[in-house]
């Protein structure tokens, strides 16, 4: 009688108790209801795909812990994703960003908006951003609290407004070099744009 083989990594995932963790931690942090299967779904390719990069958990407790993570991450972002197709544009805007524009409300071209994502972009191709960047800055397009923006990242509030405000102060530096100082969309803003956040994932 051959001797039974040990559960792999990927034979843990199809256990019923990690199906049920998964699902809960989709619940408890927002997912819908009529989501939970695609939700479950993409955490599973997502779990797939960070078996494959290493992260090899020694047991069947630690494929859970991994799977309530992804779950959590997938379910935040999901969230963050939805206030930003729903919520209107218009936000209220921090009077330091203010600072540099002129007095008078006028309309930008909207190739302005265009160049300056490409200088943020750019801004992380060249590694001045942190590895959590482009994370911070979608949970300040969509109007995040730094508690909400701070916990996926297992990171404290503090230094994720830290790391957003020198962020700000590395694009403004950036912009000034250019010229394009004066009449900059504030990085608030520009980073609320659709599509915006999509692309400085690709950048980063």
């Amino acid at each position: 009688m051959s001797p039974v083989k040990p559960a792999t990594p990927a034979q843990w995932l199809t256990d019923a108790s990690v199906e049920k963790i998964i699902c809960k931690t989709l619940r408890v942090h927002g997912t819908p209801a009529q989501e939970i299967e695609d939700a479950r779904q993409d955490v599973y390719v997502k779990v797939l795909v960070a078996l494959k990069q290493g992260a090899a958990p020694a047991d069947l407790e630690e494929m859970k812990n991994l799977c309530v993570k992804v779950a959590h991450l997938h379910a935040i972002s999901t969230v963050r994703k939805a206030a930003v197709r729903a919520r209107d544009m218009v936000e209220e805007v921090e009077p330091d960003e203010l600072a540099p524009l002129t007095s008078a409300v006028r309309q930008r071209d909207p190739v302005d908006a265009e160049r300056q994502l490409e200088v943020l972009a750019q801004l992380f191709r060249d590694d001045q951003m942190p590895a959590d960047g482009v994370d911070i800055l979608e949970g300040v397009a969509c109007g995040c609290t730094w508690a909400e923006i701070a916990e996926p990242l297992e990171i404290s509030e503090d230094l994720a407004e830290t790391r957003y405000r020198r962020m700000k102060a590395t694009y403004r530096r950036r912009m000034a070099k250019l010229g394009l100082l004066p009449d900059m969309t504030p990085l608030r803003l520009l980073v609320s744009n659709p599509g915006a956040i999509e692309r400085l994932r690709g950048a980063a």
